[in-house]
């Protein structure tokens, strides 16, 4: 029986690759003539054929019945579970809290010395006295209580989801697909559901912290289970060891390198996620410190600026603590020097017990706060001076960039935007240029660049809120087959669909509009900067320590020179995407760059090719792998940071999770998380199978 199925899907797949190319060419054709068509003539087209089907609520609406249901069968479990969770929190905040600061310090630091030297020591040091001497210790503290009990909750679960995926196929069939909605669903959604099972408090950050960091820990255990030798395996079951001892004494050790991979990562994700749970309120930690100053805008730009530094600090100690701790040699002591740091950590923390020292935190606390004034008044005195400009920035660039991109030239061109009218007569001279463009590359067979320049085109003129649903269901799902086959074709389609069915098509519209703004940045500043790194080991070495910033930087600290410079706007928002998105984009293009065969470069320099022309014709094709998967990464990296911008000017799906966050609509909010999930997934999918394509094909 089986082997009559495989013939099947043999035959079917067979068949399917001759009939593949005769339907890329007439789907393609249909939707271009299509667009060809509503370019022209956009009045003549029926309504529904241009926009999405009208659905209800009636999904959110049974979303938010079951939900209600399942409370009223499970309150006395999640009582109990909320109960556990909050104790556990203010158990560990009750210890920190009665910790002195100084006795904290002596001993991070000493655990910064013990696992990696005195660079490590030092760090820890002043990050833990900048944390004391700011004023804001106990926030501090409240933020790191959430964090020691979100990260053994979510090591343990992504452990044992990890080794169940490993060890059985079916089980990591489920698994797999689940770890890519727990990391996609934008984390605003994970709390809307939590918030009406635990109400508010510290226990849904807690818990949706372990789900946004479960999947790291899993997909490295996963990973380091199944890249154990199977001779090592063979071994221990002819020894006659039980699963139990094998999974114990060989499996687990020879994996541990790479688990170790998981929790660091995983401990970065969880610190990321409670920081974020900060905006429902109901903790007093660094998070809703950073929130409250960031909407004040440049107001209080100098307490957002030292809380946010507190939370850079936490997130680079934990990190190279975690990371030092996963190496396979720690720093080599003697038993003689392993004695002496003990003892003088153990005087330290006597001595912090002993003497709290709290007239000197008194008068830093103060100094800060005459720092902070400072702060704002220099920024104060910045944007008088130079409001006008900054105004002139965001508002030319709302103007002729973001707003044509959005509603499209047709309706942005007006005289009290741009000055002119967009008569009829230059809306035919626009069509007359991408039609007779677009016709004249397709004479010259350069099919690729002219559906680029035809699409382009239509959008510049119809606005990504504009689009007809089907022209982008249908792109998207030709584009999957194209790249990857009918099985991805189905998915996007389903997708497609079910934000239809979810009533989510404009506000997803408008979330593609503003992530492909952000990608358009990233790409036209990203890659030269990349490709100028590439070429120069100093612009590497500059280009290298910013990154890295950029990247440790939790989401919220974007959001605080965006706001302070353009206050709290779409332009503002967009800026705080394109701040976290370019990044990916740098690093893969120098990599993809570096990574080219030197004998390649040395046959273009012997035939004569000047260093332009090696760029464009040699080293951006083959790099061009390695560039897709940088613009994927920046591509989820907007999705991501997409959620955060709401809190200064983002609308679209973002904004429809936060108003389901604030009014406890669990159907609302996740319906529109799963919907920002499936884009996320959907762009995934096509670029890393567009890359692997490309990378088959060189």
């Amino acid at each position: 029986m089986m082997k009559r199925w495989q013939v099947i899907q043999n035959n079917w797949h067979n068949n399917w690759q001759d009939w593949r190319q005769p339907v890329l060419r007439v789907g393609g054709f249909i939707i271009l003539l299509a667009m060809l068509i509503i370019l022209i003539a956009p009045g003549q087209v029926p309504y529904l054929v241009v926009e999405p089907i009208s659905s209800t609520n009636w999904f959110q609406d049974g979303i938010n019945t079951a939900i209600g249901q399942f409370v009223d069968w499970a309150k006395p479990f999640l009582r109990a579970v909320s109960g556990i969770v909050d104790q556990s929190v203010r158990g560990l905040q009750f210890g920190l809290h009665h910790t002195p600061w100084f006795a904290f310090l002596v001993l991070v630091t000493w655990l910064g010395w013990r696992l990696s030297g005195a660079g490590l020591a030092m760090l820890a040091a002043v990050s833990i006295f900048y944390m004391a001497a700011s004023g804001l210790w106990l926030k501090s503290m409240n933020t790191l209580a959430m964090v020691g009990v979100a990260i053994p909750l979510a090591l343990s679960f992504g452990f044992l989801m990890g080794v169940l995926a490993a060890k059985s196929k079916r089980a990591g069939r489920i698994i797999e697909p689940s770890l890519d909605l727990m990391q996609t669903i934008p984390t605003f959604a994970y709390l809307v559901p939590l918030i009406v099972l635990f109400g508010f408090g510290p226990v849904p950050g807690v818990i949706a912290s372990m789900i946004y960091a479960a999947p790291p820990i899993t997909r490295n255990v996963m990973l380091g289970l199944n890249q154990v030798p199977s001779e090592l395996k063979d071994v221990a079951a002819i020894s006659g060891t039980s699963r139990w001892q094998s999974f114990a004494m060989i499996e687990l050790p020879n994996a541990r390198q790479q688990i170790l991979v998981g929790v660091n990562q995983s401990i970065l994700a969880s610190l990321s996620m409670v920081i974020i749970a900060a905006v429902i309120g109901g903790f007093d930690d660094i998070g809703r410190e950073v929130l409250v100053a960031t909407n004040k805008g440049s107001a209080r730009f100098g307490e957002a600026l030292s809380a946010g530094l507190i939370i850079v600090l936490m997130a680079v100690v934990i990190d190279r603590l975690s990371r030092a701790a996963s190496m396979t040699q720690t720093q080599k002591r003697t038993p003689s020097q392993l004695r002496q740091g003990l003892m003088l950590a153990g005087l330290g923390v006597i001595i912090g017990f002993l003497a709290p020292m709290d007239n000197l935190i008194g008068t830093t606390s103060d100094l800060f706060r005459v720092t902070e004034s400072a702060i704002n008044d220099q920024l104060s005195q910045f944007i008088t001076s130079y409001g006008v400009i900054l105004d002139s920035i965001k508002n030319n660039a709302f103007i002729y960039v973001l707003l044509p991109l959005r509603i499209g030239l047709e309706q942005a061109v007006m005289p009290m935007t741009w000055g002119v009218e967009f008569t009829e007569t230059g809306k035919l001279i626009y069509q007359m240029i991408v039609i007779g463009g677009f016709g004249l590359l397709m004479m010259r067979r350069r099919v690729a660049m002219a559906i680029f320049v035809l699409v382009a085109g239509y959008i510049m003129y119809r606005g990504f809120t504009g689009l007809p649903w089907w022209a982008v269901t249908g792109g998207v799902c030709l584009a999957a087959l194209s790249v990857s086959g009918l099985r991805l074709a189905i998915m996007c389609f389903a997708m497609l669909m079910m934000i239809t069915v979810f009533g989510h098509w404009a506000d997803a519209l408008y979330s593609l509009y503003l992530c492909a703004a952000a990608v358009l940045i990233c790409l036209v500043i990203g890659c030269p900067l990349g490709i100028m790194a590439a070429k120069s080991e100093r612009v590497s070495r500059v280009m290298q320590p910013i990154n890295d910033t950029l990247q440790s930087i939790p989401l919220y600290i974007f959001l605080i020179p965006a706001v302070a410079l353009f206050q709290i706007s779409e332009f503002s928002a967009l800026v705080a995407i394109v701040l976290y998105a370019i990044v990916p984009i740098i690093r893969y293009t120098e990599h993809g760059l570096r990574s080219i065969p030197v004998a390649l470069v040395e046959a273009s320099v012997a035939q004569g090719c000047n260093a332009w022309q090696r760029l464009i014709h040699i080293e951006l094709p083959v790099a061009r792998p390695s560039i897709l998967l940088g613009l994927n990464q920046t591509v989820l990296f907007s999705l991501a940071m997409l959620i955060i911008a709401v809190l200064v000017g983002a609308r679209g799906l973002a904004e429809q999770v936060n108003i389901g966050l604030r009014s406890g609509d669990t159907g609302l909010g996740l319906t529109a998380g799963l919907s920002m999930a499936f884009i996320a997934i959907m762009a995934d999918r096509i670029l890393r199978a567009w890359a692997n394509k490309l990378g088959a094909e060189d």
